[in-house]
Order: structure tokens, then C-alpha cells, then sequence
């Protein structure tokens, strides 16, 4: 591409250790590339210095027209770098009762701790959580940096998809610079029938989530709800909040960068208290959980594992700092895979690769489209039509009234019958306004859960990528010894094993769990539909 220039309009600091090039306010720039990733470029500065940084920091410049003055003294767009490390300054939006930022060792008064693209149509659903992004600047194009809706949800959106790739260690592990740990378990990978699949879950549970009560702590001061925790294997009932869940879900994401993490639902700024909020993050919570019961690996993480069981201050907080200190994070993860000693065809790879690549994508954009559907569904059940049911049942209502006035007080089986129908409309009205929570959130949840997975499959398919290209520039290399490229080439199908087992959990959990959604949705379906022909029956025979 044809470079040009440009002039920054604030300060940016790259992290350290990164490709990310550290700019100034005024700093005259030429932009070499702009096909780097969503929202970054990169540029060379005055020095030589080449590297990236945030499309929207920079703003073209033409020489042909006499220099603008300097842009004048702003506070500038928080400093973000592709690890997203700055903390989001939402202390001004957040009420001083919401603590869900808090650090985890705040805990100490805390007596139960032993027994977190659609566009967001509603609070409840616009959660990304799979992408991480922190202080975006205001005006970033197609992003926002920490939206808050009017129902008081905080939602994030990435700024650049090749995050995960700089935090993945992925250089490290193909060359083999890391060790894994004598201690570390083995995670064993099957090819049955030319299928790769993760190995099969021998002792299968669950896990019920309960009982979400309103506590507090620092003496009344801050309050938060804590959900019971019930594993199938102990009985033994934990009490969580919804930030352990956040941080339980950060240290997945950490660790299992291969492996698509289901979401949580989004944090909550206003409304928490609320009885139907309360309940029904609990039921997003359970799917949450009943996912991750349900994978090969995750259900049987160490920390997913110390989550469900730590009944003891000391070993809880223990434990966080040990998953904090896990070396097997991130591509390294790849170090405690078992995988078949047969090497993978490049020109299959490729081909498998490519084809779930436009697989994923079309899932991706179809469970968008629907859920988009569902939630406009939702909201004019409990808003659009109980009002138009009830305007039609005020209308009959308000004519059998006039008959009777007509008759001068004397009452008839007619208008006691029209005013019946009347009482069924608006009652018809109240049934679309309850069963909206039945059948149409219902299935929004499983989709949220479903469409939160497509979505990190984007940083898996650039992690595979990343590591095939690591791969052939080290074949092309002369300074590469025979048996060290046969390491790394064994450790580059290790990650590719896994992302294909991965794929395959993908679909078989799909075509079980929605078809099993779509089941009950369409019974509950039925069985609101005959309530109301039911209703409507008996006020016909009225007439008879």
C-alpha cells in the first residue's frame, strides 16, 4: 500500500515487550500498513522506529495546506495496549454499593466465603466477555470503550483481535523455551474414525446453583448477592459472588486460550437488587456452569475444580494465587496435551481449518440474527402486546359498560358476557407479559451462551494460524537443526490437535443443546397458545 503521514492527537504508551510503538501528542507519523488488525496501524516515526498503534490516536495529515496548529491540551483517551492491562475508571458511573471491581482479598469479613456483534438490545444479552478490551478512546471507530445501557449493564467490546496472540506465549511454546512441570496432569486427545476428539469425561456431574440471598459486608456497608453452589460429587454448598465467578472466568480465559470459554452475563450497574434480575442471572449463571460441567477439560480444571469445592478462607485464597502463578497458561497449555504421535498433512489442515473457518463465521452471524429476534420478541411480549391485548379487552369492556348504562341498570346475560370478553383480552394481555420470561428468555440465554463460544473462535483460528506460520518460517530457516524443527513441528500439530478436538465438542454440544432448546421452547410455545384458545373457548360458550 501507498504510506502516508499522519499527526497524533495524544500521548499513547506501548506495553513493553510488545510490537507497540509509543507515540506523543504532535508527533508527525508514516502510517506503512492499516491491514494490521481492527483499529491499530503501523507506522514508522521520526526516528526510524517502526511499530503499532491505535488508528483513532492519529489523524491524516495533508502537506499541501499549511500546518495546523497543535491540537490543544486534552485529557487523552486512556492508554490502552493489546494486553488491555489499565484498569476502566468507572468509579464516578458505578454506585458505592456495586463492588464487583473489588480486589478478591477484600474478603476477610466476609463470613460465607466458605459456606464475573449484536448490538446490545437489552441489558442481559450484550455481553462479549470472550474479547477482552480496556480504556478504548471515546471516539474509537465501531467499538466503546465502557458502555453502561439504560438498564445499567457494562459491557466491553475488543479493541483488537490479535490481543490474546501477544499474551498467548505462543513464540515460546512452538520453540520450546518452556518446560512443563513434572506434577502437571495429562489431557488426552482421541482420533476415532478420523474424528479428533478431547478424551471423554469418565465421572460425569452436576451442579445446581441456589439460593441467591442479599448479605454484606464491612459492616453493612457494601452489599452483594451470593449464590449457593452445590457440586453433585461433594453436597457440599459454597457461597459465590458474582466477581469470584468474573475472576474464576478471567483465570479460564488465561488459561485455556485454545478452548472456547461460554460467557458470564454482563456486569450490572443499577437494578441489582431487583428480585427478577437476581433470578434470572442465576439462571444465567447455571448455564454457565452447566457448559462447563459438560467439557472434557474444563470440568475438570484445577481452578474451576478449587471454585466448586474451597470451603476454607486460607486455602481459598491460596489457591487464587497459585492458578495466578500456573506456568501451563495460554499456548503453553498445549504442554499438558496427550495427542496422537501422528503428524498432520499440512494440505488437511489447511482445508479442515478453512472450512470450520466459514462454519463458525455463518453460526457466528445466524445465532446473532436469531437472538436479536428473540430479545425484539421478548420485549414487545411484555411491552407491545399486553398493551394491545389489553387496549382490545378495555374496549369490549368499555361497550358492554355503555350497554348496561343503556338499560338503565337493569343487567343482562348479553352485557355481563361482553364485558367477560373484555376481561379475557386484558387477561390474554398479562399471559404475553409472563410468558415472555418462560419461553422466549429461556432460549435467549442458551443462544447468549452459544453465540458468546462462536465468538472466540476468531482468536483460536489466528492462534492455529500463528503457529502453522511460526512452523514454516522455522522450516526456512538454515540455522534450525533437524531435531529441533521436529520438536517444533510436533508441538504445532499438538495445538492444532486440540483446536480441531475443540471444534468437534463445539458442534456435538450445538446440535444437542439447541436442539433441545428449540424443544422446549416450542412446548412452551404450545402451551401458551392453548391457554389462551382455552380462555377464549370458554368465553364463546358464555354466548351459546
Amino acid at each position: 500500500m501507498e504510506s502516508f503521514r499522519v499527526r497524533s492527537l495524544y500521548d499513547f504508551t506501548g506495553e513493553p515487550n510488545t510490537a507497540e510503538l509509543s507515540i506523543s501528542a504532535g508527533q508527525i507519523l508514516t502510517v506503512i500498513r492499516t491491514d494490521v488488525g481492527e483499529g491499530w496501524w503501523e507506522g514508522i516515526n521520526e526516528n526510524g522506529r517502526s511499530g503499532l498503534f491505535p488508528q483513532a490516536y492519529v489523524e491524516k495529515i495533508d502537506f499541501t495546506q499549511p500546518p495546523a496548529a497543535p491540537p490543544p491540551t486534552l485529557p487523552p483517551p486512556n492508554n490502552v495496549g493489546w494486553s488491555g492491562t489499565q484498569p476502566v475508571p468507572v468509579q464516578s458511573t458505578v454506585s458505592q454499593e456495586d463492588d464487583w471491581d473489588d480486589d478478591w482479598d477484600n474478603d476477610e469479613t466476609y463470613s460465607e466465603i466458605g459456606g464475573n456483534n449484536v448490538p446490545p438490545v437489552e441489558n442481559i444479552y450484550s455481553n462479549d466477555r470472550n474479547l477482552n478490551s480496556n480504556n478504548l478512546p471515546p471516539d474509537f471507530p465501531g467499538e466503546s470503550n465502557l458502555n453502561i445501557d439504560g438498564k445499567g449493564s457494562v459491557t466491553k467490546k475488543s479493541l483488537n483481535r490479535f490481543s490474546s496472540y501477544v499474551k498467548s506465549g505462543l513464540e515460546s511454546y512452538i520453540l520450546g523455551t518452556v518446560n512443563p512441570t513434572s506434577n502437571c496432569y495429562k489431557i488426552k486427545i482421541r482420533k476415532e474414525n478420523e474424528t479428533i476428539r478431547w478424551d471423554p469425561i469418565t465421572n460425569p456431574y452436576t451442579v445446581q446453583i441456589a439460593s441467591p440471598k442479599k448479605a454484606s459486608k464491612m459492616g453493612g456497608l457494601k452489599s452483594f448477592i451470593a449464590y449457593h453452589v452445590t457440586p453433585s460429587f461433594s453436597g457440599i454448598e459454597v457461597a459465590r459472588r458474582y466477581k469470584h465467578f468474573d475472576w474464576l472466568h478471567d483465570r479460564l480465559r488465561a488459561k485455556y486460550n485454545i478452548i472456547s470459554i461460554p460467557p458470564l452475563p454482563d456486569k450490572q450497574v443499577s437494578g441489582r437488587y431487583e428480585e427478577h434480575f437476581i433470578e434470572h442471572r442465576r439462571m444465567q449463571l447455571q448455564e454457565f456452569i452447566n457448559y462447563m460441567c459438560r467439557h472434557p477439560v474444563l470440568s475438570q480444571s484445577e481452578v474451576w475444580h478449587h471454585f466448586l469445592t474451597c470451603t476454607d478462607e486460607k486455602q481459598w485464597k491460596q489457591g487464587k494465587r497459585n492458578a495466578e502463578r500456573d506456568q501451563m497458561v495460554g499456548a503453553n497449555f498445549c504442554l499438558q496435551i496427550d495427542a496422537p504421535d501422528k503428524e498432520l498433512l499440512a494440505s488437511n489442515v489447511e482445508a479442515t481449518m478453512e472450512m470450520n473457518i466459514n462454519s463458525i463465521n455463518q453460526i457466528d452471524q445466524a445465532l446473532k440474527g436469531l437472538m436479536q429476534t428473540v430479545v425484539d420478541q421478548q420485549k414487545k411480549c411484555s411491552n407491545m402486546y399486553k398493551r394491545e391485548m389489553q387496549k382490545v379487552g378495555e374496549s369490549f369492556f368499555a361497550l358492554g359498560t355503555a350497554f348496561e348504562s343503556a338499560e338503565k341498570g337493569m343487567f343482562s346475560d348479553f352485557t355481563t358476557d361482553i364485558k367477560r370478553m373484555g376481561s379475557t383480552y386484558m387477561t390474554i394481555g398479562k399471559l404475553f407479559e409472563d410468558q415472555s420470561k418462560v419461553d422466549w428468555q429461556s432460549l435467549a440465554d442458551k443462544l447468549y451462551i452459544y453465540k458468546g463460544i462462536t465468538g472466540c473462535y476468531p482468536d483460536i483460528f489466528c492462534l492455529q494460524r500463528s503457529a502453522e506460520q511460526k512452523k514454516r518460517e522455522c522450516e526456512k530457516n538454515v540455522q534450525v537443526q533437524q531435531p529441533q524443527l521436529l520438536e517444533i513441528r510436533k508441538r504445532t500439530d499438538v495445538l492444532t490437535y486440540a483446536v480441531f478436538a475443540e471444534l468437534a465438542h463445539f458442534h456435538s454440544e450445538k446440535d444437542g443443546e439447541i436442539k433441545q432448546a428449540m424443544k422446549l421452547f416450542l412446548q412452551e410455545q404450545v402451551n401458551f397458545y392453548k391457554n389462551i384458545v382455552s380462555k377464549l373457548e370458554d368465553t364463546l360458550q358464555r354466548f351459546q
